[in-house]
């Protein structure tokens, strides 16, 4: 699947750069949450992923960080949740605007015979930009379609020509969107110095050129969109004096677009472990107690991956007791009936 095409412009850049994240919440039989974390990559990848690692409580996880081969490191953090609650205020807590989003909920039940226990997660991430509706391009249906087509198990569902087709409909919409916040930011870089007419030409004339090249931009340099995009348009003095009125505005922009990138090109595997024997979940690869999910990138962006589980356990001392009140029943039955009879012969 293309996903975007400057995408596969930074897959060289990213083979060494990406990051494969790892995480595991285990649900223990008295309802605490063990979190488990796994990342490979460079040390710097790592410290500055926008992944939700422990930054704020981190002095209550147990984290480690060793070295491997070709200049990677391995990063873990463990720690146990008395509480879906406070798990919860841990991932709200490493969180961010331009950061993953968790949302965990857990419940457990208890019957005569069985404990039953029920875990989900909720992972996302907010599209940088502004609020462009994407419905007038291509509908979530469309994308979840896309995603499942280029999965193994899904392969064929959509046939070549609407697969390609929807793929331009998901690169045009990134593209303007990329625009968009992209023009916003130079409006007001231009309207600071008091260019803002000369700007506004600029995009009106020129705005299917900019979404273009802008989408086939490395915003890891960011240099490129000045030198490479803006000097075609603009004279140089004017794009320097444009950045240097608002650079706190185009560095959060290339920040929101390198969120993106690193969202796109990094690794997941998600575990959740439940007590018990598996009885319900979401999850296509199921190992015992464990389900995974490996969700498409994509699906982060829009609406998100749900990992959900069902697990029951059975009372070992309710059957107990209850084989024990069946078998004394059955017993003071038979006694009563032996007496019965020989009542009966007696008389």
């Amino acid at each position: 699947m293309k996903l975007l095409r400057f995408t596969v412009l930074l897959v060289p850049f990213f083979m060494t750069g990406c990051l494969e994240i790892d995480t595991v919440s285990k649900i223990l039989p008295d309802g605490s949450i063990q979190r488990s974390l796994e990342l490979r990559g460079s040390e710097s990848n790592i410290m500055e992923t926008a992944f939700n690692i422990p930054r704020v409580d981190v002095e209550l996880w147990e984290t480690t960080q060793d070295s491997l081969q070709d200049d990677n490191f391995l990063y873990t953090a463990t720690r146990t949740f008395e509480s879906v609650t406070a798990l919860n205020e841990s991932f709200e807590a490493n969180s961010g605007p331009l950061r993953f989003k968790i949302k965990a909920d857990f419940k457990q039940t208890e019957g005569l015979f069985f404990k039953r226990y029920y875990y989900s997660e909720k992972v996302w991430v907010d599209l940088p930009g502004p609020g462009l509706p994407v419905e007038s391009y291509i509908t979530g249906k469309e994308i979840e379609a896309l995603i499942i087509n280029d999965t193994d198990e899904g392969s064929g569902l959509l046939d070549s020509v609407e697969a390609k087709r929807l793929e331009d409909q998901l690169d045009l919409y990134l593209e303007r969107r990329i625009f968009e916040d992209f023009a916003k930011t130079l409006r007001e870089g231009a309207r600071r110095i008091d260019a803002l007419d000369q700007v506004n030409k600029i995009l009106e004339t020129n705005s299917d050129s900019l979404a273009v090249k802008l989408g086939t931009t490395n915003y890891y340099d960011e240099n490129a969109v000045w030198e490479s995009i803006l000097e075609e348009y603009l004279n140089g003095e004017l794009v320097d004096a444009i950045h240097e009125g608002y650079p706190e505005g185009f560095e959060d922009f290339y920040k929101r677009w390198q969120f993106f990138e690193e969202v796109l090109m990094n690794d997941y595997d998600f575990s959740i472990e439940l007590p018990g024997v598996i009885r319900k979940t979401s999850a296509l690869d199921v190992r015992g107690n464990r389900m995974s999910w490996e969700p498409n990138a994509l699906t982060l962006f829009f609406g998100g991956a749900t990992l959900e589980g069902e697990s029951s356990i059975v009372r070992v001392w309710s059957v107990v007791i209850t084989g024990l009140l069946l078998l004394l029943t059955l017993v003071v039955t038979i006694v009563s009936f032996i007496k019965q009879r020989r009542s009966s012969r007696l008389i």
